[in-house]
């Protein structure tokens, strides 16, 4: 399967819901989920911080091909306690360094995609937009919507 172009456009609620149901490592979890004017602000608890929640702020830093980069801003020094164990637990995701954080589309997918081309990303208050080219994927059409929740 080939598609040329495609625009994905998520509302403040779906983005959210999204980020919410995403499996996270045991003794982590986030609780909450903010759009901010220039990213969103994520309220992570985890056991091992006697679930104090930690707030951090996530910005779209800049992307390529079928990687996104996001500045990880947290509250406090000890950053990468609560970080390390969830980037550790996506698969396409690696630290690069000075709080960002890459995410590599292609492998996020686990198999779905074998290519993709991010053309733009937006992530604000008004939810998430990308625009994307070039996606490309050995799964058929009849596989996928067999996947599907209806």
């Amino acid at each position: 399967m080939q598609i040329d172009a495609l625009s994905l456009s998520l509302a403040p609620r779906e983005v959210s819901a999204l980020l919410l149901s995403v499996p996270l490592p045991q003794g982590i979890h986030l609780s909450d989920v903010a759009l901010k004017d220039s990213g969103l602000e994520l309220t992570v608890k985890a056991s091992f911080l006697l679930n104090l929640p930690v707030k951090f702020r996530v910005e779209v830093h800049s992307h390529a091909g079928s990687r996104v980069s996001v500045k990880v801003t947290p509250p406090i020094k000890p950053r990468w306690l609560v970080l390390r164990p969830l980037i550790a637990s996506i698969p396409g995701a690696m630290y690069a360094g000075h709080s960002i954080v890459e995410l590599d589309l292609v492998s996020l997918s686990k198999g779905y995609l074998s290519s993709v081309s991010i053309q733009r990303i937006v992530l604000n208050r008004n939810g998430l937009r990308v625009d994307m080219t070039g996606l490309k994927s050995k799964i058929g059409w009849e596989e996928i919507t067999r996947k599907l929740p209806w």
